[in-house]
């Protein structure tokens, strides 16, 4: 990260990351707190949040914080709130990672099934963003980032329930830049293509190995490898940073070309 950013890039800047402590959550903190910004990292399980916070501590020379929540809790996220504005203030940048996934047939899913999914990918998304939302408006600035997907419009077969709730995370995206960019509040998204993380490979692909995950669409990809968490949260830092001052509204797709027309 420090070899492609300028040292500092994040200086006086706070985040709060979602889903954060795996993955392309984990890799965003780790990134946002190795170019000086203070982290903290939002993650249901407390076993996971602590070996989050201290691996970046080992890496990075500096801690981030962490608060255990669920993003569908309100209670716990009115208290997510408090934490954050105690221990760090308002934040500057919210990264909305936290997110739900498993392959089921159209025909098979229950409304158990379809709603869990949606409750955590886009109503997590919502009830996190609208926490913060009015102490970002008060300040005047911030950067909200909203992980979603390429072209969620054309749907996801085998995965619908999360295809639809990636949907409403990009129609948000598109509102919340329309409605809050004259409160200095940018709102823009990023569309991860084929990253064999451990969570894809083991919730979405049912593999052990990450390795073998995406592996049969390797030849599909114009820049000929897969992605690696680095790539979305370069993009992440990107999109976050003052670099972006004047880009709101979009999602990136981050891909290697694998879903170009």
């Amino acid at each position: 990260m420090s070899r492609i950013f300028a040292d500092g890039l994040l200086a006086g800047q706070t985040a709060v990351v979602t889903g954060g402590s795996s993955g392309i959550g984990l890799a965003i903190a780790e990134g946002f707190t190795r170019l000086g910004c203070e982290v903290v990292i939002v993650a249901r399980r407390p076993e996971r949040l602590e070996q989050a916070m201290t691996g970046i501590a080992e890496r990075t020379g500096r801690t981030p914080g962490g608060f255990l929540c669920d993003v569908r809790d309100e209670e716990r996220i009115d208290l997510l709130r408090e934490h954050v504005l105690g221990a760090v203030g308002v934040p500057t940048i919210l990264v909305n990672n936290a997110a739900a996934n498993f392959k089921m047939a159209a025909e098979r899913m229950t409304r158990r099934a379809f709603s869990t999914v949606l409750d955590i990918d886009l109503v997590g998304t919502f009830n996190v963003t609208r926490a913060f939302a009015n102490d970002m408006i008060e300040a005047a600035r911030g950067s909200i980032l909203n992980i979603s997907m390429v072209d969620a419009e054309r749907g996801f077969p085998g995965f619908s329930h999360a295809g639809a709730a990636k949907a409403g995370v990009l129609s948000l995206t598109r509102s919340w830049a329309g409605e809050w960019g004259k409160h200095g509040i940018r709102v823009n998204g990023i569309g991860p293509g084929p990253v064999p993380t451990a969570g894809a490979a083991a919730n979405m692909l049912g593999l052990a190995d990450s390795g073998d995950a995406f592996a049969d669409v390797l030849g599909r990809i114009p820049l000929g490898r897969l992605g690696t968490e680095d790539d979305i949260a370069h993009a992440a830092t990107f999109l976050c940073s003052p670099a972006a001052a004047w880009i709101t509204g979009v999602n990136l797709a981050v891909d290697g070309g694998f879903n170009l027309p």
